[in-house]
């Protein structure tokens, strides 16, 4: 089974993994304020580990986040 990623380096994986997460919130009605990749990635298990910024977040984006994540609850 081959993945949508395999044939991309680690930062364009974490580019498209952090646009899927934008458009996912988006979908929901959460914006993160700043969105991005960290500029400086750390060492993981041998290869570069990329972090995604979401950002400070408001009290009205934290309640939304809240709210998507009780629904997405079994």
């Amino acid at each position: 089974m081959t993945t949508r990623f395999e044939n991309l380096s680690p930062a364009e994986t974490a580019r498209e993994i952090m646009c899927d997460l934008g458009e996912a919130a988006r979908a929901v009605g959460v914006q993160f304020p700043s969105l991005r990749l960290d500029p400086h990635p750390v060492a993981g298990l041998g290869a570069p580990a990329h972090l995604i910024e979401t950002g400070r977040i408001n009290l009205t984006t934290a309640m939304q986040m809240t709210e998507v994540f009780r629904a997405a609850r079994p």
